[in-house]
């Protein structure tokens, strides 16, 4: 899940497409359709994951429901931005909405987990089309003025989802099938499909460029041997020392090793623009928005299947539960981010990212304390929270938040202007690619604690029907007491990975000040 925008600013040319008002219009409509659908679609799916899981009788294999889209996404999105500059942006960005149109119309048709773990993959690698592109579009489609005041458009856009998504959900959930998560993208996505064909032009670039075949081979092979080993120890039961397993993470290094040999020294124009990584600045902010990534997007997924499937009372709807525990993660999120944009002029980079990674590292070490008897809230008032899962959540929330700003505005200002939009996407895509990686090792982590705490007696109880076999009966006694135990285990790990990221983030030094650089902090 990303809570906020993932969007790879493209440098505009000196002179932007001339369109009329109408057209303007329509432009920036089909637009922001398109990048509410996708980040809607995170959220509606996480408040909805608890019930699709307990329909096809799999509660502990839901994280690859979430990983499997991060997963190809980041993989797309260094794809389509290259696709972009070489081809009609206009018909990439359409490329990648039906890409993602289609997924969901397979995700919402979907007979088994496995089938939609594999739907949700197609829904990712398309919405890592529309994202970047769909900025890129706004940048050499406006001039300056206008293109800041769109920008601000787009960003609200996920302001929205994080309040409107998981209402969204719960309501779908609780009153029509899980399914239709995935079928309300189709008329979200056609109508913002048809305002773009209608509205735009090919956008096709002046410079002719070459697509970097090699890189984005490299690419792929070495992520789909990580990811298919991680999947192999959560759901197919192979243990870490088997040699498939043990063969395809060693293949993984050496494809990442490969890689960043062919990026660095052999790609004419590299798929992701390593070289990029000498920069202080850059390498830090990569470093310290990777292990951010390795958080936040596994935490959201965990908490909303936890709260779902173990911690929801009786009696109350679980998808209704989910939201509102969302809310105290996402909420604070948006008010973090918000106000750190503001404190970026006041602070050094290094003081801003320490104070948001020990606001969240207390929120995290307050989170390894819930049991199967925690409430999702205790109110005090009527409306102030003071206990329960919430509370952790809170500075958890706020204290991502404030690192946010930093990583995106620190690059921008560090580097050159050509620069510019190469550093944001590469800082980008490392935050996709902290997420991908963190969620996959964390959820077989997650797993094979679970196997461990509640091994499971027979195959039929993880069925529907294994509700009423006697066999089965401890197993599912156990369940709400193995799944906190064992994600607690799992909070554990990420307290470690926050102190990390305050390892690296001390290597920050300067501030931001219009473009100057300035000394250490």
């Amino acid at each position: 899940m990303n809570a906020r925008a993932p969007a790879v600013p493209v440098v505009a040319p000196p002179t932007a497409v001339v369109v009329s008002r109408r057209r303007e219009l329509l432009i920036v409509a089909g637009i922001m359709l398109s990048l509410l659908m996708g980040a809607l679609d995170q959220f509606v799916v996480l408040t909805a994951l608890p019930n699709i899981l307990k329909e096809f009788g799999q509660p502990n294999s839901g994280t690859f429901v979430v990983t499997a889209y991060i997963i190809t996404s980041t993989v797309a999105i260094p794809i389509f931005g290259k696709l972009s500059d070489i081809w009609s942006r206009r018909n990439v960005f359409l490329g990648g909405l039906a890409i993602f149109i289609v997924g969901s119309m397979l995700a919402g048709l979907s007979q088994s987990l496995p089938e939609l773990i594999v739907f949700r993959a197609v829904q990712g690698f398309g919405s890592g089309g529309f994202f970047p592109v769909g900025i890129a579009i706004v940048a050499v489609s406006f001039p300056p003025a206008t293109r800041a005041r769109i920008t601000g458009l787009l960003s609200g856009v996920f302001g929205i989802a994080t309040v409107a998504g998981p209402l969204l959900g719960s309501a779908i959930v609780d009153n029509s099938s899980w399914r239709w998560v995935f079928y309300v993208n189709l008329p979200i996505g056609i109508l913002g499909a048809v305002a773009i064909l209608y509205a735009l032009g090919p956008l096709r670039p002046s410079i002719v460029r070459r697509f970097d075949v090699v890189g984005a081979a490299l690419l792929v092979t070495w992520v789909g041997a990580l990811e298919y080993a991680l999947v192999q120890v959560s759901d197919a039961g192979w243990a870490w020392s088997d040699p498939r397993v043990l063969g395809l993470l060693f293949g993984a290094v050496i494809g990442v090793a490969v890689f960043a040999l062919w990026e660095l020294r052999g790609a004419p124009e590299p798929l992701v623009p390593l070289r990029l990584l000498s920069d202080r600045i850059v390498s830090v902010s990569g470093g310290t928005t990777f292990l951010v990534g390795a958080v936040f997007f596994p935490l959201a997924t965990f908490i909303s299947l936890v709260v779902g499937i173990a911690l929801t009372p009786p009696g109350a709807s679980s998808a209704d539960t989910v939201r509102d525990v969302l809310y105290a993660l996402v909420l604070p999120l948006v008010a973090g981010a918000a106000i750190g944009g503001q404190l970026l002029t006041r602070l050094s980079y290094r003081v801003q990212v320490l104070l948001g990674l020990l606001t969240a590292t207390v929120g995290m070490l307050l989170l390894r304390g819930i049991s199967p008897t925690t409430p999702p809230w205790q109110l005090a008032f009527g409306f102030l929270p003071v206990g329960g899962v919430v509370v952790p959540l809170i500075p958890l929330g706020f204290g991502i938040g404030l690192t946010f700003p930093v990583f995106f505005l620190a690059v921008q200002n560090e580097v050159e202007s050509k620069d510019v939009g190469e550093a944001s996407g590469l800082v980008q895509f490392l935050q996709s690619l902290g997420g991908s990686v963190g969620l996959s090792v964390l959820a077989s982590y997650a797993t094979s604690r679970f196997d461990q705490i509640d091994p499971l007696p027979n195959p039929i109880c993880n069925t529907p029907a294994g509700a009423s076999q006697p066999v089965c009966l401890p197993y599912l006694l156990n369940l709400p007491a193995a799944e906190v135990d064992a994600y607690v285990s799992v909070f554990t790990v990420m307290v470690a990975i926050l102190a990390a990221a305050v390892v690296v983030a001390l290597f920050y030094r300067g501030r931001f000040l219009g473009k100057a650089r300035e000394g250490r902090a």
